[in-house]
């Protein structure tokens, strides 16, 4: 066996011992998805799109988002948020109901 094969990936002490060098840590945190977005006088929505309401699925490649299109009412699936096409040829915007607002 080669050192790589006998060696953990993700050893408890990895972390602290490049934070004790001064190097920085390999670690990825996730962006919330409050923190992600600007708000809306940067880029204002077009008010007339219908909104659709997205699900997370969470795939063995990626994460994609199915909603329910406002045209047709079947479920289409999206790679990303934001302005789509279904493929009925429906044009919507595609996004998370803000925090507080009626459902």
């Amino acid at each position: 066996m080669t050192t790589n094969a006998e060696t953990p990936r993700a050893e408890s002490g990895a972390f602290q011992e490049d934070s004790a060098a001064g190097g920085k840590s390999a670690a990825i945190l996730a962006q919330l998805t409050d923190d992600a977005h600007q708000g809306d006088g940067l880029f204002p929505a077009d008010p007339t799109l219908p909104v659709a309401r997205p699900l997370p699925v969470s795939t063995s490649g990626r994460l994609e988002f199915v909603a329910r299109c406002p045209e047709c009412r079947d479920w289409h699936r999206h790679v990303g948020l934001g302005e789509k096409d279904g493929p009925c040829g429906a044009h919507y915007r595609l996004e998370f109901a803000s925090k507080g607002a009626a459902a």
